[in-house]
């Protein structure tokens, strides 16, 4: 993996005034990617919205670890929902037309 798509977890938590422990805790819940490089952890830069959005849940909303757990299983049901209705959708529209 290229070094330039990639943030160090400690140049996120300054920048966004989080705990490193925080960011440690959702990629060991398996909620986002972070990957070693010579002994430092990162981010993937397609991994960084995502986290942004937990980490805004959790400042914003005064959300705790186990409930941003619990929302992001929730929006990803959601996502594949609507991704599967929009499939259902368009298969609809072949017997319509």
């Amino acid at each position: 993996m290229r070094t330039e798509s990639l943030i160090t977890v400690n140049d996120f938590c300054v920048y966004h005034n989080v705990e490193y422990t925080f960011v440690d805790y959702l990629a060991e819940a398996g909620l986002i990617n972070v990957t070693q490089i010579n002994k430092t952890s990162c981010i993937p830069i397609d991994e960084i919205q995502k986290l942004e959005r937990l980490v805004r849940l959790h400042n914003d909303l005064d959300i705790n670890e186990p409930g941003i757990a619990t929302i992001n299983n929730l929006l990803q049901k959601l996502e594949d929902m609507q991704q599967e209705m929009s499939v259902l959708r368009s298969k609809l529209r072949i017997y319509e037309g």
